[in-house]
């Protein structure tokens, strides 16, 4: 395990410094103008004078805490394990602990109430309640219903198909028509507010 790791983080120590010039590089027109920076704020000339110290301290203190962490853990693990478990190293470790509680107030009174938040008034009363009633669940239940009531429209009587195939053919007609007089007149996105206004406005007997 401790062989992939090595290999996955000692280029990764180098690849920053190696393409700074891609990513920060004075005069690099890598971004181009996609990401504006106000000259006010612009310090990445002071960065390209910095001391060279400053440049390389990262890599030097991940090359020594890299290198520090294998060899305490693979030749003086067991001096480690004494370190722990003595009375400094019990007090360390229950100061380093909690972060000073700074998790446990942040996940009891932060997290948890966001979380109820989204469960209980976004994910219940917005997406399953609003959303659902006015979207597919309330679009199908009423299709349903609808189709129900219109099927009580067929009394097989030979008049009564003739009357609603008769008015259904005028309406048709109509519409044709005086579609522009309509559309002169009234906004035709009103003509799907009526329709759906209509279709509402049945009751089941």
């Amino acid at each position: 395990m401790a062989l992939p790791l090595f290999i996955l983080a000692f280029p990764s120590i180098f690849i920053g410094y190696c393409s700074r010039d891609l990513f920060i590089g004075l005069g690099t027109g890598f971004w181009n103008n996609s990401i504006f920076i106000f000259p006010t704020n612009l310090n990445i000339i002071d960065a390209e004078f910095a001391s060279q110290i400053f440049k390389i301290l990262p890599v030097c203190l991940s090359l020594t805490g890299a290198s520090s962490a294998f060899l305490f853990y693979t030749f003086y693990s067991k001096d480690l394990y004494l370190l722990k478990t003595s009375f400094i190293g019990r007090k360390l470790y229950n100061f380093l602990n909690k972060k000073w509680f700074f998790d446990k107030v942040y996940n009891e009174f932060i997290n948890q109430s966001l979380l109820k938040f989204g469960y209980h008034l976004s994910y219940k009363a917005v997406d399953r309640g609003f959303i659902e009633m006015i979207g597919p669940f309330g679009l199908s239940k009423t299709v349903m219903k609808k189709s129900r009531l219109l099927s009580n429209l067929q009394t097989g009587s030979f008049y009564d198909y003739a009357l609603w195939m008769f008015l259904g053919l005028l309406g048709v007609i109509l519409v044709v028509e005086f579609w522009e007089l309509f559309t002169f007149f009234i906004d035709p996105s009103l003509f799907i507010i009526f329709f759906i206004m209509v279709l509402f406005s049945f009751r089941n007997k």
